[in-house]
């Protein structure tokens, strides 16, 4: 991302609109650009109107909080971005240009306006939009249209750009000496790495919810209660019982209800006839009260042929009774118009014969009156001329005073300033040694004053520059020597990369080897669960085949006695027969007095009546086969008993084997997960081993992967410290050689001055360079002081000059103007007199009338001309209309009188017709064809219609009380034998038995359903148990790695690992910045220490650090935030916020090298700071300069 241009209006202190142009010179070329300006001035506000731009926020405003009130007198937050409006001002807007990550031009704008465009009008909303200047076309105006395309075209976020683009310095040298804990809260606001706290503290939750839902499932399969197979069997046969009895009942429900349906029939039917039967009646009635309607239709069938002469008559009538009064009152409005008519035209001839007498004047003196008005024309321009030429000489006559005063003051300052022009000639006499340089001294004492501290500086640092020559020749030797022997540093980091690959792998197979021991325990879990339910299903097969042989043999017995009850059956029912047969015979021949062939008794009691004998007999046959059906009865009881104990004993088996099935399977699904992950780790492994054997030779491959990742640990640690011993090496042979080139480099670049010195004072030079460079530069100083001051008084005397020259000029110039402009005065007044004597003579010429002022005379006459003119046109248009009224009410008279005629001969006619049809038709009169003619066409279709409705409505009422008599006819064929009382006792007793046997039934129904859906809870409960406790093992293992109540431990343990990431870029950068320090972390803690190379590697505090040094880490930091928010965005324009702080002289040149290091990496750095000594250093400035009352301009300078 690159900026391009900002513009900006009325935003805070910035007052009016003003435009910050980075493409045109001299921003374009420079590199490091300065912003500075007082405290308050304005500075930051060009960065808060990037972020307006861009993300409608404001950085500095992100943790304000409290109410401010509004011009209008509504209240806004603290941190709303609409406070940023200047204060008094009804518009502000920011604009910002820049080149996004497809290298498209894109204009982004934020603009904030009030109501009615007053200062204090309500704040109205936000307007944005976001336009592609290379495309032409406008991308969103829609405000969250516009944050969506700008984070998609810039990649960046409103907190990645305020740590990528905008680096707010003091945030960042605050991190860096910041307690472990502030720094932990500072690195997850600029890392953005707050999450990692709240996942170790997710981890944590989640474990323990696992764990409490695991508890709260084994409590409620405590809580599910199952009932015993006995119970189960009691309950089912009990059930089948009751729902027999329950299905007999239904049975005869639907019985009894179709006997009730008929009797329901049958009365409805009786009621349908008898409605039928009235409405027949209705309409028979309807039919006589009809009778005098379907007489008048008959006449008005007949009158129809005359219907239409008839009501043109009446017609006709009734237009001659309008036609009089209408023409009584026309008669009466023409009469009253004709008078009208006969004065407006009088008149009217009047206005017109005075209108030609005005055109005939205007016609004859046509000529003078044009002169007349042109000499009034040019009298009037002549006036303001004459006018204008008076307020010029008044001008000229008070320009004339001042420049008389300033010629005198000119003249004072001149003897003044060539006095001092001789004094500061003798004065550079002194120093005329150095006059060689005049041309660029100032550039030769920059380069003076630089070369003093750098020059001291390489002295202290290096001492002898013979022992820094002979320190530099060693250490190339050792840097030799240890590439010899480890090789270089690629070559070291190329097996570092080999040995971090392969310690990878075994973390990698250590990891496998944790998830193939958890497969493993779950493995032998279902093979121990395999064989508890292969158990279970042999101790079930062995019931289930017993009960079934005892099946088998309580069937035999079920049907033996069902056979001996229908033997049994058969043999009584012989008996009956045979019984009946013979009794009868016998009883026919015994005879009162003679003994009985059977038992020889004298009394024969049941000689006449039996019954007696016959209920006796029945009572025992009846109790033989009552015993009978007992008997097969119980043995049905047990055979079904025994069936009902055999179906569930079946139905376990089959569960079991379902279960024993799923089991096999998920084993032999982990078994192949094993095999597979076994094999991706070269482990062969024997499942026919027990669990204690396979956990101990597993125990032996952890131990052996924790030894292979430990010598890899310590492979790298020797290989990262032959890497540091090489840079360090590295670093001090440049610092060395760069020292040495430096020093030479600083003796050239002032080697002007040295020859300018006498050979004295190049042999003290030689000798003494810092101290001798010290005095040369004061008497430079003194040089460019008194050139300086020589300068400014010959500029001032040239000045002066000129000035004087000018001033006489132009006093001249205004006398002379004075002299001629008095002239022309007196000339124009003379023309307005002539022109005025003109006019007057031209209009006694023609109206005899002697007129001192010509120009009332014509505004007059203009005034009288007009006057004519518009009577004539107001007359005129009255007349004509009232013309065309009278010529149009005298038609309309004729036209109905006219009409009057013809209705007349129209009604003989009519008349004629009527009284030849009437002789035609006797039984009509005259008085009946007016009371037939008042019955409109409507109503005689009305009385037609209804006589067909109540026609058709008999029709249908006779049609339907037939049809009802039929079909009860039919019904009564179907009558039930049982009549609607006792019907009525049946369905409340049946009603009252289903009722029961459905409460009973029900209730053995729930009881079984409920036993059921127990089943399946316990069977659920125990599942979600088992995959809740793999989840709990799982959660435990990560909780015990990350995670803690509050978050800290993986929080800590992220921040650790954000941070070494953080100081690996910031030392990329420090390294490019200044090669004699790096930054480290502090083993288990988030403390910073740095690496002083120059001081063979000591580790120091960073609170130890100089100004300048503080600058130079801050910045790296700063440099590396913005690589980590920026990502894969490239940046190439960079604002660094103020927060520097004072800077010595030695800081400043640091800071100064670190900023153009930092330029020469493709970036545009535009620096925003306080400091004087960095302001004239860094030549392109932005100079926000305060005007006064709170408002500031900004002017780009060079």
């Amino acid at each position: 991302m690159k900026i391009l241009s900002i513009r900006i209006k009325n935003l805070a202190s910035l007052a009016g609109e003003h435009f910050i142009d980075f493409e045109a010179e001299p921003l374009a070329s420079a590199g490091l650009i300065a912003i500075i300006g007082k405290t308050g001035a304005g500075k930051s506000t060009i960065l808060d109107a990037m972020c307006l731009a861009l993300f409608n926020r404001i950085p500095r405003l992100k943790d304000s909080d409290g109410k401010l009130q509004d011009m209008d007198g509504s209240e806004l937050p603290t941190n709303s971005p609409l406070t940023v409006l200047r204060r008094g001002t009804a518009h502000g807007f920011a604009e910002l240009t820049f080149v996004a990550q497809d290298q498209k031009i894109y204009l982004a704008r934020w603009e904030l306006k009030r109501s009615r465009e007053k200062a204090d009008g309500k704040l109205q909303s936000v307007q944005r939009y976001l336009k592609c200047i290379t495309d032409g076309v406008t991308v969103a105006d829609k405000t969250k249209a516009v944050d969506i395309s700008i984070q998609k075209i810039t990649q960046l976020s409103f907190e990645q750009f305020t740590r990528a683009v905008l680096l707010a310095q003091s945030e960042v040298t605050a991190f860096l000496k910041a307690r472990d804990n502030e720094r932990g809260e500072l690195l997850e606001y600029l890392t953005d790495s707050a999450i990692f706290a709240k996942i170790g503290q997710l981890a944590f939750e989640r474990t323990k919810a696992v764990a409490s839902k695991r508890k709260e499932l084994e409590s409620f399969l405590g809580n599910v209660d199952i009932l015993s197979d006995e119970q189960v069997t009691e309950l089912n046969l009990q059930f089948n019982q009751v729902d027999t009895d329950y299905k007999k009942f239904e049975t005869e429900k639907i019985q009894l209800e179709q006997q009730r349906q008929w009797f329901e029939r049958q009365q409805k039917l009786h009621i349908d006839i008898a409605t039928k039967q009235q409405a027949v009646d209705k309409n028979q009635k309807i039919q006589q009260d009809l009778a005098s309607e379907r007489t008048q239709l008959a006449r008005l069938e007949v009158f129809s042929e005359i219907r239409s002469q008839v009501d043109q008559q009446q017609e006709l009538v009734k237009i001659a009774q309008q036609l009089v009064p209408k023409i009584q009152k026309q008669q009466l409005n023409f009469d009253t118009l004709q008078t009208r008519f006969d004065a407006e035209k009088t008149d009217f001839t009047q206005a017109e014969d005075a209108q030609t007498h005005a055109h005939q004047f205007e016609h004859e003196h046509r000529e003078a009156l044009d002169h007349i008005r042109t000499y009034m024309q040019e009298r009037e321009f002549i006036g303001k001329i004459y006018k204008s030429i008076q307020n010029k000489i008044l001008a000229l006559t008070n320009d004339e005073k001042p420049l008389t005063t300033e010629s005198e003051s000119l003249q004072q300052n001149h003897e003044k300033l060539t006095g001092q022009l001789t004094q500061i000639l003798q004065q550079l006499e002194s120093t005329k040694q150095f006059s060689n340089l005049d041309q660029s001294l100032t550039t030769h004492l920059h380069q003076l004053k630089q070369f003093i501290p750098q020059y001291q500086k390489i002295e202290d640092e290096l001492g002898q520059f013979v022992q820094a020559k002979q320190q530099l020749a060693e250490q190339k030797i050792q840097l030799a020597q240890s590439i010899a022997q480890v090789g270089t540093v690629d070559q070291i980091e190329q097996k570092m990369t080999s040995i971090r690959l392969q310690r990878d792998q075994f973390f990698q197979q250590h990891t496998k080897l944790d998830s193939i021991q958890q497969k493993l325990t779950h493995f032998f879990d279902l093979n121990n669960e395999t064989v508890q339910w292969h158990d279970k299903l042999a101790t079930t097969t062995v019931e289930w085949q017993s009960v079934k042989n005892k099946a088998i043999e309580a069937e035999q017995y079920f049907q033996s006695a069902k056979n001996e009850r229908l033997k049994l059956h058969a043999i009584l029912q012989q008996q009956r027969l045979l019984h009946a047969e013979n009794v009868e015979n016998l009883r026919t021949q015994l005879h009162d007095g003679e003994p009985c062939f059977v038992c020889g008794s004298m009394s024969h009691p049941y000689k006449m009546d039996d019954s007696a004998v016959s209920k006796a007999l029945f009572e025992l046959h009846q109790q033989q086969e009552h015993q009978a059906t007992e008997n097969e009865q119980r043995h049905l009881n047990i055979w079904q008993n025994i069936q009902e104990k055999q179906t569930q004993l079946n139905t376990q088996v089959e569960q079991f084997t379902n279960t024993i099935q799923t089991l096999t399977d998920k084993k032999m699904a982990v078994q192949s997960a094993l095999i597979q992950q076994t094999e991706s780790i070269n482990i062969q492994l024997n499942l026919t081993q027990s669990q204690a054997e396979i956990n101990t030779q597993f125990h032996i491959f952890t131990k052996q992967f924790e030894k292979d990742l430990q010598q890899c640990d310590v492979q790298t640690l020797q290989l990262n410290q032959s890497i540091k011993q090489q840079q360090q090496l590295t670093q001090q042979i440049q610092k060395t050689e760069h020292l040495l080139q430096s020093a030479q480099n600083l003796q050239m670049q002032v080697q002007f001055i040295v020859d300018c010195l006498s050979l004295d004072e190049q042999q003290q030079w030689q000798q003494h360079s810092s101290q001798t460079a010290q005095l040369i530069l004061a008497r430079l100083n003194t040089r460019v002081l008194q050139r300086e001051q020589l300068q400014s008084v010959e500029q001032q005397l040239e000045l002066n000059i000129q000035q004087a020259k000018t001033n006489q000029l132009q006093l001249e110039n205004i006398q002379k103007f004075i002299v001629q402009e008095r002239h022309n005065a007196e000339i124009k007044k003379q023309e307005g007199i002539d022109n005025t004597e003109k006019a007057s003579t031209l209009i006694y010429k023609i109206s005899g009338v002697q007129a001192d002022k010509p120009q009332e005379w014509l505004a007059e006459y203009d005034t009288q001309k007009r006057q004519v003119q518009q009577n004539y046109q107001v007359l005129k248009q009255s007349f004509e209309s009232l013309r065309h009224q009278f010529e149009h009410d005298k038609n309309q008279l004729d036209q109905l009188k006219v009409q009057v005629t013809q209705n007349q001969e129209h009604s003989v006619n009519i008349n004629i017709n009527i009284e030849q049809w009437l002789n035609q038709h006797s039984n009509f009169q005259m008085q009946d064809l007016s009371e037939l003619a008042q019955v409109s066409p409507a109503q005689e279709q009305h009385i037609r219609q209804q006589l067909q409705t109540a026609e058709h409505l008999l029709t249908e009422a006779l049609g339907a009380f037939k049809t009802m008599q039929e079909l009860l006819a039919q019904h009564l064929q179907h009558q039930p034998d049982i009549d609607l009382t006792q019907l009525q006792q049946l369905i409340v007793q049946n009603t009252e038995s289903l009722k029961s046997q459905l409460e009973v039934r029900d209730s053995f129904k729930l009881k079984l359903e409920l036993h059921q859906q127990n089943i399946a809870k316990q069977k659920q409960f125990a599942d979600q148990i088992a995959e809740v406790q793999v989840e709990e093992h799982r959660w435990s293992k990560i909780s015990g790695l990350m995670g803690d109540a509050n978050g800290k431990k993986f929080r800590d343990y992220a921040q650790q690992y954000n941070l070494d990431i953080l100081l690996e870029h910031a030392n990329q950068q420090l390294t490019m910045l200044s090669q004699r320090y790096t930054l480290k972390r502090l083993d288990d803690s988030l403390s910073l220490a740095i690496i002083d190379h120059d001081m063979d590697g000591e580790t120091r505090s960073v609170a130890s650090l100089s100004g300048g040094e503080s600058f130079l880490t801050a910045l790296a930091l700063s440099l590396a935030i913005a690589n980590m928010a920026s990502g894969s965005t490239k940046i190439e324009s960079l604002f660094i916020d103020e927060g520097f702080g004072t800077l010595d002289a030695s800081s400043l040149h640091m800071v100064m090298n670190a900023l153009d290091q930092l330029q020469n990496q493709g970036r545009k750095v535009v620096l925003i700071s306080h400091i004087q000594e960095m302001h004239e250093r860094i030549p392109v400035q932005i100079q926000v300069r305060p005007l006064g009352a709170g408002a500031s301009t900004i002017e780009v300078v060079n």
